[in-house]
């Protein structure tokens, strides 16, 4: 994961809090602002003697004193509606016990004898935040907010607005269900405009990520043009020099005729050596131009070694090949192929005339590769030129392992390449690679 994506999904992780945070300092001032009238159980007399209706009141939050009994009467209304708060800002992350925090204080109820719509308020602003994240989660919320909405239109217990007490109306059975109903629809309309703004959100994700992946698709194709513009190049350079060679190694003969046979094959062998080198020089460019309608061959396999080795004997290499190379898959076989190729190749170079040994050995389902050749010195010293850091690359690609070093006099390559189809990286390549 790109420092890019970190930052998004920290920004977005931050985000989450903001809708909780502004919905709970609203909640917080309509509580503030919510009075609460004092219960009939701690009224007192009024200095004439009569009992008091509602004489007193006290803010949710922040109450004023009351008498002797006033004390508890705060302390409930203080914790209920930090309860409350607490449940809207916790609404995202936690929303089983946020819905908990909102509907305990209806318990409240017998002892304050009426309970503050805030409350039931704190239940519906916790289920359009919990419909942002998930329809399944905000089930449990939206039937507490109904349930708790129709409890409070067939009881005559008195609700507390910034306005003062308000009933849901009289005891009239078709008053009550039209109560319920508005209170039904009102909760469909809020938590819908919920809802909507979450499916707008996801539409602006969905466009974000199509737009990304649209970029992606952008780059990929100026990658595959590049490429096919290195492709031409390396065609018209290196092809160009190829068929050159070939060209001369076999118009050698007619030029000077008093060539003897000998020089006569080594030039039509170099000739051959040229044409091969060329036609493999195409297909590997086809693979990097990704040009359609070119001629299709298969890579070379394992077995195809054998070949490799005739043609470096012809070329008068001293080279043997022991081992076993029956059922390697193909993409281990074709990295196989391109090491020993690689390791002839260099073998040629430094330490031209020396014998060297190629070994092949597939047990276990691992495939394995050995070649030796003296060198003049034994430090251990190996600096990895293209040709080797490209064989390692290959290899590494598949989950296998390269060594590559002096050992007694000797320069030792060795491969180790898994051939299990079920497990590691093998196996999700294809088992036939094709080129153009």
């Amino acid at each position: 994961m790109s420092s890019h994506d970190t930052f998004m999904q920290t920004v977005n992780a931050d985000r989450r809090w903001v809708a909780p945070a502004v919905l709970a300092a609203v909640l917080g001032l309509f509580l503030l602002n919510s009075p609460l009238s004092r219960p009939i159980a701690v009224m007192s007399s009024s200095q004439d003697g009569v009992v008091g209706a509602t004489t007193g009141r006290t803010s949710l939050l922040v109450g004023t004193s009351w008498l002797d009994t006033s004390g508890m009467i705060n302390l409930v209304s203080v914790a209920t509606g930090l309860s409350c708060v607490t449940a809207v800002v916790l609404a995202r992350r936690r929303p089983f016990t946020a819905t908990a925090l909102a509907a305990w204080p209806f318990v409240t109820i017998p002892l304050l004898g009426q309970f503050v719509w805030g409350w039931w308020l704190a239940l519906l602003m916790i289920t359009c935040l919990v419909v942002q994240d998930s329809w399944r989660r905000a089930a449990v919320p939206l039937v507490a907010t109904l349930a708790t909405a129709w409890w409070y239109v067939v009881s005559d217990v008195p609700a507390m607005l910034p306005i003062g007490p308000v009933t849901a109306g009289s005891a009239d059975a078709r008053e009550v269900v039209e109560a319920g109903v508005l209170y039904t629809v009102a909760v469909a309309v809020v938590v819908g405009a919920a809802a909507a703004i979450r499916l707008v959100r996801e539409s602006w994700r969905r466009s974000d990520r199509a737009a990304a992946v649209e970029q992606h698709a952008l780059e990929v194709e100026s990658v595959a043009t590049e490429r096919a513009r290195l492709a031409r190049d390396l065609h018209d350079v290196v092809a160009h020099h190829v068929s050159l060679v070939a060209v001369r190694a076999e118009s050698a003969s007619y030029i000077h005729p008093d060539l003897d046979a000998n020089a006569r094959r080594v030039l039509a062998e170099i000739a051959d050596d040229a044409r091969s080198a060329l036609s493999e020089l195409r297909q590997v460019l086809g693979v990097l131009q990704r040009t359609e309608g070119a001629g299709r061959a298969p890579q070379p396999a394992a077995c195809d070694v054998a070949d490799l080795v005739d043609e470096a004997r012809a070329a008068g290499q001293d080279v043997t090949l022991t081992g076993n190379c029956d059922d390697v898959p193909d993409a281990p076989g074709y990295v196989l192929y391109r090491a020993v190729q690689e390791a002839l190749t260099n073998a040629r170079r430094h330490a031209p005339g020396s014998p060297t040994t190629v070994e092949l050995t597939h047990a276990a389902q691992v495939a394995g590769l050995r070649v030796t050749n003296p060198v003049d010195r034994a430090d251990g010293v190996v600096v990895p030129g293209r040709g080797l850091t490209g064989m390692r690359e290959r290899v590494e690609a598949l989950g296998g392992t390269l060594t590559a070093g002096a050992e007694a006099s000797a320069f030792v390559l060795v491969v180790t390449l898994p051939t299990d189809p079920d497990h590691g990286p093998t196996a999700s390549l294809p088992q036939r690679e094709e080129v153009a």
